[in-house]
This record gives C-alpha cells, structure tokens and sequence, in this order.
C-alpha cells in the first residue's frame, strides 16, 4: 500500500490496516481496479495510454473477478471503456505523467500515490467519484492522499475530479458511459437539448456502441458536459507549523502499525460503512485471521513506510 492509503486505512481501523499489508481478497471491487488502470494508463509511454487502461481492466477481472452481483463480463466491458475514455480525455494535452521520488527518512520511507507535474514543483492527484458537493470537496482536500501529501513533499497539488456517476447494475450511469441516439439519424447527444430526448430516443452505451472515444469526447465538449464531469480544483500548501504537525502525526502513526506485534481490536462501527471493509465478511466478523484456506491472497511488500521528520 502506498503510504496515504495505509494512513488512511488506519484512520478507519488499524486492524484493516494491518491486515492490508499482508492480505488481498480474492474479488477485486470495481472501483480499484478502475483506479489502478487510470493510473496505469496515465503513467504509461504507451502510443494509447487509454487502451492500455482499458485493457488492463480486463486482465484484472479475468484473473481476480470483481466483488459484484450480476454479469462479470458485462461490468468489466463498462469499466474498460470508462477507463479507456478517461485516461484519454485527461492525457489528450501531454505525454506520461510521473511519480514523485520517495522521501527516505531515518528508518522508514514514504512511498507517494500522488504525480508529479514536469515542472517538478506541483503535485496531481486524480479523484474519481460518482458525486460532487461542499462536502467531498472537505473530506478530499483534508485527507491523507491530498493534505498529507501537500505537507509531506511541501508543494501545492492540482486535484484533478473526475464524476463518474453511480453504478447500478455493474454499469456507471455517466456522460462518460452513456447517451442518446435519435431514432432516425443516429445521431448521438449527450445532454438534452431544447425539445430534444423524448421517449423515442435510444438509450447508447460507449461499450457497445460504434462511436470511438475521441468522438465520444467531442461530443461531451459540444454538449457543454465535458466541464461538468473533468475540472481541476487547485490546493494551497498550509502553514509550515501545520505542515510539520502533519508530518510528525504521519510518522508517529505509521511507526505505530510498523511496531504492532498483536492483531489491532476490530472497529466494529466502521465495518460496513462508509463502504464494506474487504476484510468484514471473510475474516473479522468470523472472529479469525486471513488465510489462504479462507480464500484470501498473501501479498509481499515492505514494511509499513512512513516519513522523514519535518
């Protein structure tokens, strides 16, 4: 686990925490694998950085399966075209994107799940989520993967939100995923126009249609949508006492989890909500630990990290 995302974890349930550090579930939920492919494909050289996405999505539901009720296939086609469009639309102005070095401390290391522009003086990060409002703009700018790691690297951050609407029967409902055709012309919307979209209009989804994605993102852009689901919110660097507050929080916590010697108490508010922890169902709840005989995956990786002293 990069080190926001243990921080994070341990905010939630040092259990979950630790357990992340050695444990993978078998089924893989939707979101991470999109996560982790967006983040491939904005990584890569690749002359497609959007396919590459995409196609990794496929390979991870081919070899883990998603945690999801209903058609495998069906689910992982929506995510793959999702991830191809959005790694697409972002990287259309520039090549690869990079990570900022690790900061090595005096026992342990920060390993950063944030980018790094090629200016070198601004980090990325790149949020996607089914919803915008006040307040998960509050919760994104104040956690670990953006504040922590604003104060850790003491550099501002272009936060780059991607709406991706809500999935309902294996598929995202978004502009990114689905629009209209006319039913003589064929001609694709994407947000209603006056006296368009009434009920002779045919529902479109992009993995099943013939329109490639850089029409498809014309189309958002004609459409006035593009703005809508793709903006940038810009993250100011806090005060050095803040800084170096969150800094010594930061490694005070992970140097925690790295000296654990027993399994951490259950946090049992917090199993199922805001989302279902992974390790709820197969292990904590059966009051046993992750084992490969209960289906779960053993992971190798470096000890906890954590960061330099301000």
């Amino acid at each position: 686990m990069k080190s926001a995302e243990t921080l994070l974890a341990m905010d939630r349930c040092e259990r979950l925490a630790a357990w992340s550090q050695s444990w993978q579930v078998p089924a893989i939920h939707p979101t991470e694998v999109l996560k982790a492919a967006v983040d491939a494909g904005l990584l890569t050289d690749e002359d497609d950085p959007g396919q590459l996405a995409g196609d990794m999505v496929m390979t991870e539901a081919a070899e883990r399966t998603l945690d999801i009720e209903g058609s495998q296939y069906s689910c992982a086609m929506n995510l793959a075209a999702l991830a191809d469009i959005i790694v697409t639309a972002i990287r259309a102005s520039g090549g690869p994107w990079a990570r900022p070095a690790d900061l090595v401390g005096k026992t342990m290391t920060w390993e950063s799940g944030a980018f790094l522009e090629p200016s070198g003086l601004r980090l990325r990060r790149v949020v996607l989520v089914s919803r915008w409002n006040s307040e998960r703009f509050l919760a994104e700018t104040n956690s670990w993967k953006c504040l922590g790691e604003v104060s850790i690297y003491q550099m501002p951050m272009t936060m780059t939100v991607v709406l991706i609407g809500q999935r309902r029967d294996g598929r995202h409902h978004s502009p990114w995923s689905k629009g209209w055709l006319h039913p003589q012309s064929r001609t694709l919307r994407i947000r209603k126009r006056s006296g368009e979209f009434d009920g002779k209009w045919i529902e479109c989804w992009r993995e099943t249609s013939d329109f490639n994605k850089e029409f498809w993102i014309e189309q958002l852009r004609q459409d006035y949508v593009l703005n809508d689901v793709l903006f940038e919110k810009q993250i100011k660097v806090p005060e050095q006492g803040v800084m170096a507050k969150i800094r010594h929080l930061a490694e005070k916590k992970l140097q925690r989890l790295a000296k654990m010697t027993e399994t951490p108490e259950p946090t049992l508010s917090a199993c199922f909500w805001p989302t279902p922890c992974k390790f709820a169902k197969g292990a904590c709840w059966q009051f046993r630990e992750p084992s490969e005989r209960t289906g779960f995956v053993r992971i190798s990786g470096s000890d906890c990290v954590a960061v330099p002293k301000a």
